[in-house]
């Protein structure tokens, strides 16, 4: 059936039909030139960090940058007016950054989550390259048996044993080093700055803490940061490794 025309009131003449314009798409995140990209880093600024009193210049400066204007356009402020202005703007950049922390942190563990995680070995191998250093080595360990531990003791059991993992590597590692929860019962650890060797004595020390601490095991690989690597690469290259000492360890001894 033909679509239905309107007409005009008078002549009864068709009036010509106009195409529809297409509705505008919505994007399913903003693209990565959106100004809201690095709003987080941007709280991070020493302005927005300290109380420290800031001259009418600079604050108006600050202001501006925060809202996209001149800072001109604020030339119209008074002293009180401006401070006041900048001491919420301090308390909003601190509240961002809180919620940041706790966007990025498991619940239950601690660790880091594995999108920021992954983010966070991203910009250590990117740092490592621009100043050198002795490398960056990383783990990827794999709770054994926690399926039987939920099924057998409970869940609150099997979090235990989570979080003793968790504890098990802080207690080894250095406070810049990184660890992730990557899945359910997979964690990352990134060795900043290490030798190869230093890397292995620390991951004997990782695996032999969390026995001793929960009776249980875990199964580990390990490789280090290439030329070439991504954050994702070199975590493939160790999830594959520790599936390869799994491996391993499930062939019969002859």
């Amino acid at each position: 059936m033909a679509p239905i025309r309107e007409t005009t009131s008078t002549s009864g003449i068709p009036i010509p039909e106009k195409p529809l314009a297409a509705p505008t798409p919505v994007p399913d995140q903003l693209p990565p030139d959106a100004p809201t990209r690095d709003f987080v880093g941007w709280t991070a600024q020493p302005e927005l960090r300290n109380s420290r009193r800031l001259s009418l210049d600079v604050t108006r400066k600050v202001l501006a940058t925060a809202l996209g204007l001149e800072a001109e356009v604020l030339a119209s402020l008074d002293p009180a007016q401006l401070r006041a202005a900048l001491d919420r703007l301090r308390e909003m950049a601190a509240y961002t950054r809180k919620l940041a922390e706790v966007a990025a942190t498991d619940d239950l563990t601690g660790a880091l989550r594995r999108s920021a995680g992954l983010a966070a070995l991203q910009r250590e191998i990117d740092r490592s390259r621009r100043v050198g250093g002795k490398g960056i080595a990383v783990i990827f360990l794999d709770v054994d048996g926690l399926k039987h531990v939920n099924d057998t003791d409970g869940h609150a059991a099997g979090d235990r044993i989570l979080i003793e993992v968790v504890a098990a590597i802080r207690k080894r590692v250095r406070s810049y080093d990184l660890v992730v929860r990557y899945g359910g019962d997979e964690f990352l650890c990134a060795l900043v700055d290490v030798a190869p060797d230093d890397a292995e004595r620390t991951l004997t020390d990782i695996r032999q803490q969390y026995t001793e601490r929960t009776g249980h095991s875990v199964s580990v690989g390990m490789t280090t940061v290439g030329d070439a690597d991504t954050a994702e690469s070199v975590v493939a290259r160790a999830d594959a490794a520790l599936y390869t000492e799994r491996r391993k360890l499930e062939q019969p001894q002859s």
